[in-house]
């Protein structure tokens, strides 16, 4: 069995009396009568030969608990010195019979409540035909015994108290140690619930953050198509050039809205794990390009691309369109009417895209705040800020990532790379 918490200092105090009594030897030898010097050399060859014994014991104290043959090992090596002890220096007047009961007291200790008892019976006997058949000149038969049946039944009495003392102590400790873990179980349980509730709090606080800045954007182009649409409605109220502007406005606030929308089911997608469910298929870049940068609003010659019209990738072209959609529209946006770039290359599997604008760039400190949620790179906020970020969790989806820094001469480079085959 192995060694239980607790156990260690048991065996020590174990150790401890086994060399107590190795030194009591050595007193009985110093001043013992004619008992010690009738058996002096067996005397000194058991003292030599405990003491050695005691001593490795004292060395590795783990001994004691260890395992079950080895408690039975120690057992029988302390009741066999003590037995020899005995019959050397007295046998039924030797005060070394003490000691048998440190024995039984100890293989409480070690062993269950069966086992000491059935050692404690056994050292009476043993103990028994000690007194009665060494030195029998001593005492009387009678003497010798009641002499023997009394410690017989002692040792009995003390293994069962010892053993019973041992389980209480056992199962205490075991108490003890269930309770220490459940109650460590139940603070886990407790910090854990305070940190749900501590996130669901934040999500939900997120979410209403969320939810009013959606709905301020909408109310905006809303309120103005209500007003274009009661101005239209009024006949005789404006001139053909302000129903012109007026049919501009409301085409431009319908494209705001359907921006607005189409970020809004991006948003929806990205509560998925997969963050969209299309299939990675060989796709040609020069036309995802060109299919993108139609929906942004932004045609060549101010569109310039610099790669091999035949580059293929395969990706999900479902998804990588609608980063590369918001990368375009966002160059368009900010490149104050210049020129955007777009550069590429396939290397170790993986495609590297850049998108490069000529517009004013974004402050050094800002660049790693441009992919979060509601944060808007300049003052006309299009899609509520959402766009740059509905980028960086597509790319992470897809196994890669997205980067932004300051281009030479002014604007900005938006950095994509994803796996490519």
């Amino acid at each position: 069995m192995p060694t239980v918490p607790g156990a260690l200092p048991v065996a020590r105090v174990m150790v401890t009396v086994r060399l107590a009594v190795a030194l009591s030897m050595v007193l009985l030898l110093v001043t013992g009568g004619d008992d010690v010097r009738r058996h002096l050399p067996w005397v000194i060859v058991t003292l030599a030969v405990a003491s050695g014994y005691a001593a490795v014991v004292a060395a590795n104290p783990r001994w004691e608990l260890y395992t079950r043959p080895a408690a039975w090992l120690l057992t029988v090596l302390d009741a066999t010195f003590t037995l020899l002890t005995i019959a050397m220096t007295g046998a039924a007047t030797s005060p070394a019979v003490a000691i048998l009961v440190l024995v039984v007291t100890a293989a409480a200790i070690r062993l269950p409540l069966g086992p000491t008892m059935a050692l404690a019976l056994g050292l009476g006997v043993a103990y028994l035909a000690v007194v009665l058949f060494v030195d029998p000149e001593f005492t009387s038969w009678r003497e010798r015994w009641l002499e023997g049946l009394w410690w017989t039944g002692y040792l009995l009495l003390t293994g069962l108290l010892g053993a019973s003392l041992s389980r209480l102590v056992d199962r205490e400790r075991e108490a003890g140690i269930a309770a220490r873990v459940e109650a460590m179980a139940e603070h886990a349980a407790a910090e854990e619930e305070r940190d749900l509730r501590r996130r669901l709090l934040e999500s939900y606080q997120s979410q209403q953050d969320g939810l009013a800045v959606v709905l301020h954007e909408f109310r905006t182009p809303v309120t103005s198509l209500r007003a274009l649409a009661r101005g239209l409605a009024e006949d005789g109220a404006l001139t053909p050039a302000d129903r012109e502007t007026g049919n501009r406005l409301i085409a431009e606030h319908a494209n705001h809205l359907s921006d607005m929308l189409d970020a809004l089911g991006d948003v929806a997608a990205s509560r998925r794990p997969a963050f969209g469910t299309g299939r990675p298929r060989p796709v040609q870049l020069r036309a995802l390009v060109l299919a993108s940068a139609d929906a942004a609003g932004l045609q060549p010659p101010r569109l310039r691309w610099h790669f091999d019209d035949a580059l293929t990738v395969k990706t999900d072209p479902q998804r990588f369109r609608r980063v590369l959609t918001n990368l375009l529209e966002n160059a368009a946006r900010h490149g104050e009417g210049k020129p955007v770039d777009v550069e590429a290359e396939v290397a170790a599997g993986r495609l590297r895209l850049r998108v490069l604008d000529r517009g004013s760039g974004v402050d050094a400190g800002n660049l790693a705040k441009l992919t979060g949620k509601f944060t808007a790179a300049g003052s006309n906020r299009g899609t509520a800020g959402l766009g740059l970020w509905i980028v960086e969790q597509i790319v992470q989806a897809l196994g890669g990532r997205v980067g932004f820094r300051n281009r030479p001469g002014g604007g900005l480079v938006a950095e994509v790379e994803i796996p490519a085959d």
